[in-house]
Parts: C-alpha cells; structure tokens; sequence
C-alpha cells in the first residue's frame, strides 16, 4: 500500500536512529540491521548526535553485508545484451556470485522489453512496490522531490552520508576534479537524496559519432570532409562513383538523438542547451530551419537513405549493420566500439571506417556543445529504496561495495584470475573469457553476462570498453572531442525542478517532442511543404514552447545556484 509522507520520513528518521544504537560505520560493520530492528533504537538521541554520526568515513565494506541470507526485490529493465542468454539478471555468474560474497539474493523484476516506461508507471500506480526501484526515463512525474512528497520511496539524504560515504567520497571527488554540476545532480530540488546513481571513475568523451568510409573517400579522391559543401560533394560521389544506394543514413526522427552532429553545425541541438546562461530548445531556434533545409535537399538529391522514416533502429547511434557493411551506405552516425565488427565483416582493407567530425560552414570551425560523460544521481539514472522496504540499511551498504575500491574493481572487471588479470602495472585486463569467449558470446554480452552491467549505479570504469577497441578505433575521442563544451547545460530531467513546475514542463515537452518527431522527417522527405515551416512554429509555440523555455530557464539558473 503506497505510504503517505509523514510516515516515509518517519521511516528515514528511525533508520538513522537505527545507526547510533548498532552501526557506527558502514565500512567495517557486517551485522544485519533491518527496519524492522529501528524500534529497539536509543528514542533520546538529540538532533546533534544524529547529525554527528550521520557522517562515515570511506574504506572497504566489510563482507557479506548480513549474516543471513535476505531477498532483496529489484525493479530495473534486462539488460540489453543478455535478452538472449538469460530472463532474468539474477541468473547470470556474476549476481550469482555478488549473491555468495554479499548475503543478499536479488530478486529481479524485469519490465518486457520495450515496456520499460509505462511498466515504471503502472508499478507505482498498483502501489505494490519492490525494495528497490530503478528509474526509468522520463522518471516519475514530478521528479524525485515528488516520489519522495508522494511517500513511495526513502529520504536517503541523512542516510547516504551514513552507510555510502564510498559514494559520497565518489561524488565529491568527480565534482571537485571535473565538474561540479554531478555533485548538484545527487540533490533534488529541495536538497534531499531521493536515489542513488552511476558515476564514472574519470570523464568519458563521446562515443558515438559520424563514420564515413575511408575506402571510398580514397577510391573518389576525396580528403577528409569538414564543410557542408564537402559532405554533399562526398555524398554524391558515394551515390554515383561507389553505388551506395542509401549515401549517409538517417534515424526515423531525422535526426541523431544522442550526440546531434549534423545540426550542430547550425548551432543547435534537438534537445535542451544554453548559451551565455540563456536556455534554449534547439528545434525551436532558426538553425533547426537551416539544418531541415538541407536535409531536405539532400534527400531530395538521393544522398539521404530514402526509406529512413521506415527505419527499425531502435536509436539514432545504431545503424543497419546489413546496409553498413553490404555497402549501401557510406556515412552514418556510429558507437566506436563497433567499428572492429563493420570491418571483419568487409573483406580487404581493415581502415574502411574512418570518424569525421561535425560538418561545419567553415573549414576548421568547431561547435561548442558536446560535453564529457561523468553521469551523475539524476531522476533518469537513479536508484531509489522504497519506503516499505524493510531492507533499508542493507541495500544501503550493498550500494556502498558496489562504490568502494575492491567492490568497484569487481563490479567493473569481475573477478581475478577468470576474468582479468593484472598487468605488469598493476593495471586490470580481460581475459579471453570476456574478449573472446570460447561459447560465442560477444564482448558486450560477455562483459554483462560476466561483471556488472553498464549504465547501473556503480563506480563505472567506462576505460573497460577499450578492451576489445583497436588503437586506431580510439582515436574517435579526439576527432569528435574538438571544440566541446564541459559547462554544457545538463538535460532538465537532472536539473531536479520544483514537482509542480516539472509536470507542467512534461506536459508540455511531451506533446511538443511528438510534433518535433513527427513533423521533422516530414519536412525532410517532402510529406509537408516547407512552406508550412512557419505554422509549424507557431503551433509550437500555440503548444506552449516560451512556458517551457521559462521554466528550464528558472530551472537553470537555481541549479547553478546551489
């Protein structure tokens, strides 16, 4: 039954009471606290005790974390690259063996594929919720500072500094090292901890972009395009010289959703930025018209896939494999990591895919928008406790493993002597059970089959990757990384708004995303004139554009005064 507020927070105060009585520090205690023992706790603590003990200090978790065997229930999607090896993600080796060292089995609750967002939506709507809550993009309706009002999941905020200080030491360091808003993104509007979320252990750079084929640019004698001019020049010579039928690719949108490279060239992005503080939404600015228009004409001239509203990818960072390596096409936007399998599925040379930047006015010109990956505690990334969990102090201290060293080092790289070995400078290395498995699974399937999957909240070592990523591969982190922004604006969901203020800008945003990916690939491919360009953007901003605008501005402006 959903909890109303007071007897949520009732339920943080008890466990930090808890704390005094039995738990002085989350790194060096191994008993199994629950919140079902917060009862027997001393009721005259003052303020002032609790707060001085709310603070641990960071080290080694001490293992297992209870010492007996508790089911922990987890709602959270299934991992992509394990769809076909397993149905749920407690089958695997790894949550196998977590279970042995920590004491705690995890009961997964996997939403079907593709149903991620409204099976989060009904799960607080039945009000029968697990212990632990993965959060699902767009989040909850309100944001945490909601969730956390509505007395679905725990005020962690005297919690966390408690039984997490490895997180907090994690979050503390990446924001006075790299940048201070990951730091901002733990805390909701309010100030409150309402989940906890992935960190990267150092700054990863982008990791999709544009791929075109080398080969063909040689076999044209073309150089390596950096101007729009270029790229139509390019285009027409893959479409007439090399026989491309679909010259570049395009996701069903109409454009790329994650690192938006071709409109940046026009100076905006799909999404939500800032310039010089003033908050923007790029398919309402002028440069989405310049970016349609061209788009428009290079598909009207055959350089564009002319079935790209047709398209299955599931993202704009995933292309066709079969049109990529049957040479159908010869550009796209890519993740670096696949370049290795394009080309063995190519036969001669190794180099047919080669990362370009940013396709500019000018020769040399540089954009100002893509920003290093630190990931930080946001509403989209989190994960929460339930506030009728009675495993609160325990799930507490497993987050805490996943982020000390010896928890990070086996999360990230599993374990020692099966599936890495140290190197000569003590460095972590896959074996071949992770590189190349002798069952045929792929690095990707291997490394969640085998170790913590990516995009949970742990202490992620992104440089993992690199394992099964050829040198020249990584040379993309440099190519795509020119001219970047590391003050870039983090997206309005990790901005952590007011509740009321974040359902109207969903409301809103909601309905004006579905036009802007609807009307952009229409405009594109000639469905609707481009004559009708400018009722579209008054039907935007009829649908509420400027309110949307305010509000992410305001948003803005107190997120940066935190």
């Amino acid at each position: 039954m959903k909890k109303n507020r007071l007897f949520a927070q009732l339920i943080a105060s008890l466990l930090v009471l808890t704390s005094l009585a039995g738990c002085n520090n989350s790194s060096n205690s191994s008993d199994s606290t629950s919140q079902q023992d917060a009862g027997s706790s001393d009721s005259t603590s003052t303020a002032s005790e609790t707060s001085s003990a709310a603070a641990a200090e960071p080290g080694e978790v001490q293992l297992p974390i209870v010492d007996e065997k508790i089911t922990v229930t987890w709602f959270a999607g299934l991992d992509s690259n394990l769809t076909t090896l397993v149905s749920n993600m407690n089958e695997t080796p790894f949550f196998q063996d977590m279970e042995e060292k920590t004491n705690i089995h995890i009961e997964f609750q996997h939403p079907p594929t593709g149903s991620e967002t409204s099976a989060y939506n009904l799960l607080f709507a039945s009000g029968d919720l697990p212990d632990l809550i993965s959060h699902q993009n767009p989040g909850y309706s309100g944001g945490l500072d909601a969730c956390l009002d509505d007395g679905y999941i725990l005020d962690l905020t005297e919690l966390v500094p408690q039984y997490c200080p490895n997180y907090m030491k994690a979050l503390n360091d990446l924001s006075e090292k790299y940048d201070e808003n990951v730091l901002r993104s733990a805390y909701t509007g309010s100030g409150r901890i309402g989940a906890v979320g992935q960190l990267m252990q150092q700054p990863q750079g982008p990791w999709a972009g544009l791929y075109v084929r080398g080969d063909w640019l040689e076999k044209c004698g073309l150089e390596t395009p950096q101007t729009f001019e270029d790229w139509e020049t390019m285009l027409t010579a893959f479409k007439d010289e090399c026989g491309a039928t679909a010259p570049m690719l395009l996701h069903k949108t109409g454009y790329d959703n994650v690192f938006n490279n071709i409109c940046m060239g026009f100076g905006v992005t799909p999404s939500w930025y800032q310039v010089d503080g003033q908050v923007k939404f790029g398919p309402a600015e002028e440069g989405w018209r310049d970016y349609v228009t061209m788009m428009h004409d290079w598909y009207q001239k055959g350089l564009i896939d002319p079935d790209f509203m047709a398209s299955t990818s599931p993202a704009s960072i995933l292309p066709d494999t079969a049109m990529v390596t049957t040479g159908k096409t010869g550009a796209f936007v890519g993740v670096y990591t696949n370049v290795a399998m394009w080309e063995a599925a190519i036969e001669g040379d190794e180099d047919n895919f080669v990362p370009v930047y940013t396709p500019m006015p000018n020769a040399g010109d540089t954009h100002n928008f893509q920003s290093v990956i630190l990931s930080g505690a946001s509403p989209t990334m989190g994960l929460s406790i339930s506030a009728d969990s009675e495993y609160a102090i325990e799930c507490l201290k497993m987050f805490d493993y996943w982020f000390s060293e010896e928890g990070a080092m086996y999360c990230n790289w599993g374990i020692e002597g099966d599936t890495y070995q140290l190197d000569e400078n003590n460095e972590p290395k896959y074996t071949d059970k992770i590189i190349s498995n002798p069952d045929g699974l792929s690095f990707a399937q291997a490394m969640a089959y085998y170790t913590f999957p990516p995009a949970r909240p742990v202490y992620q070592d992104w440089t993992r990757e690199l394992e099964a990523v050829p040198a020249k591969d990584v040379v993309c982190y440099d190519v795509w990384g020119q001219g970047t922004n590391s003050e870039a604006m983090p997206a309005p969901g990790s901005l952590n708004m007011d509740p009321e203020l974040y359902t109207e800008f969903s409301t809103i945003m909601t309905d004006i995303q579905t036009v802007v990916d609807e009307k952009t690939p229409q405009f594109i491919s000639g469905v609707i004139s481009l004559d009708e360009y400018d009722a579209y953007q008054t039907m935007l901003q009829d649908m509420g554009m400027a309110r949307a605008v305010e509000i992410v501005q305001q948003a803005y402006e107190d997120f940066m005064a935190r």
